[in-house]
């Protein structure tokens, strides 16, 4: 099966998920090294200012964060574990609802996805700091975040 016929299939699986269809993200790109994703706010998803809760940006953030950690192996996912193993996020300024949709960005580089690829061919363990930019519709940046994606081969 080639990478893009895969890659379909991991976005399949992706919107059958019931967080991402409660927060209604959505895939916006998805390239080797590269994940976009994106939410409308609906007014469940809003604080008590009209902000998105910061609970879904953490978790946009992180859904952009993963995609981007299996978008240069997604071939070899058949040979692999994948778990965040920890996050964080830094609230840049408000995410009013009504400046959405917001998008996650995260950007992982070729040598990075390179050796990534490399060490799951090889069996090693391996953990990636994996960036994340949030921004709304005006193109400005509400949050940064960082998770960190750990690899290992899967058992036999």
């Amino acid at each position: 099966m080639d990478s893009a016929t895969m890659g379909d299939l991991v976005m399949a699986g992706f919107k059958k998920l019931g967080f991402i269809q409660f927060t209604g993200i959505e895939a916006v790109e998805f390239a080797s090294g590269r994940n976009v994703v994106a939410m409308a706010p609906r007014p469940e998803h809003l604080n008590h200012n009209g902000d998105i809760h910061a609970a879904l940006l953490f978790g946009l953030a992180e859904t952009a964060a993963m995609g981007a950690s299996i978008s240069g192996i997604v071939d070899l996912m058949g040979e692999t574990f994948i778990v965040a193993r920890d996050g964080r996020i830094t609230y840049l300024a408000r995410a009013k609802g009504e400046l959405g949709p917001f998008t996650a960005t995260s950007v992982l580089e070729p040598e990075l996805i390179a050796a990534t690829r490399a060490d799951i061919q090889s069996r090693t363990e391996i953990e990636l700091e994996v960036p994340v930019t949030i921004t709304d519709s005006t193109g400005k940046a509400v949050a940064s975040a960082a998770f960190t994606a750990v690899i290992r081969p899967r058992r036999k």
